[in-house]
């Protein structure tokens, strides 16, 4: 535990450096996961540089002390902004946070890495970076031997997992999986900055902590994924709604964070970028020229966009250098061959599709769901919620590029393949559904009080 405490403070005061807690002008909780998330990217950047993890210890200390002095110094000048009105509520939402993690706490390091994926490959590249001392090619990643491993993952969460087992002094199969416990601390504070009393708020902490089970303490970057890619779109939806900097930056050291736990982030992550452009390109506040000038004028905008995507260059240029590669990526040209002959020959296409929608998900129910809530809100006359928007239509665009994906894949047993993965690749895909449905209802909350004030209103007029 003391571990733990000490490597998340480490994240926040690092991720404090290029932060001011005086200019991001939001609330507690945000400011707090802001962070702790870009600290988390700063850190992964210092592990990608090859140094030793001793090194990087040791220049992350350096950045975290300045950190902390920019932090006590904004505390001092301007104090953090407050949460909702009354004490009791931020006590009660601080109170319901901490028993969140202790149960997560005390799951995840239950349990021993069992699973195969956890076991075989993610902590397996941790186990490796720890005993190498760092994340570099003499680790070994493109021996033969390491090819069932698929050496070419990103290693966020292994990194820390690795530096975990480093400050422990030695490795075991319960300390490294405390990584999930510190992935889940600024999760849990962005989940909760949209605290309200409502029935939306209860569907988001029912979506993010109690509905995808052993995922968040098996070992697998899969639920990690989901709910990251979910999180980014929350709260880039509520900046499309609100305009507020602090998430805007939160939003895209989310996006890098996704990015950085999966290969199937990276598709999410274009996917995102991809709907935000389409949704927004009507509004000149959301041009791509607006934030291309915004880089020379907004020191912390342009701190975070390059903190956001320095890993991913940094993991493609080393995975280039030392010859790793995806099987997909592997041979492109036969990949789009074997796309083009599945998509023409009159079963596969189908199969996959009737197996992403049907089989491997509750994708036709949500998006039944998805189009009730929004014929109840056009029947109340409210215009469509732009983070909805975003969240369907990025949804749309990934199920579009996983299956072109399944249907390029080199693996000749497509049904086991899709059997193996394919559920697991879709719940990205339907939470953002249930996203785009959570600020429609946000919306009807909001609308709902108004219509009341309305019907009430002819009756007092009419009293004596």
């Amino acid at each position: 535990m003391i571990v733990l405490s000490l490597f998340t403070l480490y994240l926040f005061w690092l991720g404090c450096v290029p932060i001011s807690f005086s200019k991001a002008n939001g609330r507690i909780f945000e400011q707090v996961a802001l962070a702790i998330g870009v600290g988390m990217l700063l850190n992964f950047s210092l592990v990608l540089t090859g140094q030793s993890i001793g090194r990087v210890f040791a220049a992350g200390m350096i950045l975290a002390i300045w950190g902390a002095l920019r932090w006590f110094a904004a505390f001092r000048v301007r104090p953090l902004p407050a949460g909702p009105p009354g004490l009791s509520a931020g006590l009660f939402s601080v109170g319901c946070m901490v028993c969140l993690l202790a149960v997560y706490y005390f799951q995840i390091l239950s349990e021993p890495l069992v699973n195969w994926d956890a076991r075989s490959i993610w902590f397996f590249h941790a186990k490796m970076i720890w005993a190498e001392g760092a994340l570099r090619q003499s680790t070994g990643w493109n021996h033969p031997s390491l090819a069932f491993s698929n050496p070419d993952y990103p290693k966020l969460v292994p990194a820390i997992a690795a530096q975990l087992a480093y400050l422990k002094g030695a490795w075991n199969e319960f300390l490294p999986k405390g990584s999930l416990l510190v992935m889940l601390v600024p999760l849990t504070l962005w989940i909760f900055s949209f605290r309200q009393k409502s029935v939306s708020f209860i569907l988001l902490i029912l979506m993010f902590f109690f509905s995808l089970d052993a995922w968040l303490w098996n070992g697998y970057m899969d639920g990690y994924l989901v709910l990251y890619s979910a999180v980014t779109l929350l709260l880039f939806g509520r900046y499309l709604a609100e305009q507020r900097d602090v998430d805007l930056y939160s939003g895209m050291s989310a996006l890098g964070i996704s990015a950085n736990l999966k290969n199937e982030g990276l598709l999410y992550s274009l996917c995102l970028i991809s709907a935000l452009f389409i949704i927004s390109r009507r509004s000149p506040a959301f041009s791509l020229r607006v934030y291309a000038r915004r880089i020379g004028t907004d020191a912390v905008f342009a701190s975070v966009l390059l903190i956001s995507i320095a890993p991913t260059i940094m993991w493609t240029i080393c995975k280039q250098a030392w010859g790793l590669q995806n099987d997909l990526a592997a041979n492109p040209s036969g990949g789009l061959l074997r796309l083009t002959d599945r998509l023409f020959d009159g079963v596969s296409s189908q199969y996959v599709l009737h197996f992403l929608i049907i089989r491997a998900s509750a994708a036709r129910l949500l998006v039944g769901l998805l189009a009730i809530t929004v014929m109840f809100a056009a029947y109340q006359r409210l215009k469509l919620h732009r983070g909805a928007l975003v969240a369907a239509t990025t949804s749309a665009l990934y199920v579009c590029g996983i299956f072109l994906v399944y249907l390029s894949t080199p693996h000749n047993d497509l049904p086991f393949y899709l059997l193996t993965s394919a559920a697991r690749t879709m719940t990205t895909a339907s939470v953002g559904l249930l996203v785009a449905v959570f600020f429609l209802l946000v919306d009807l909350e909001v609308k709902a009080p108004d219509s009341s004030r309305q019907q009430r209103t002819p009756m007092l007029q009419s009293a004596p």
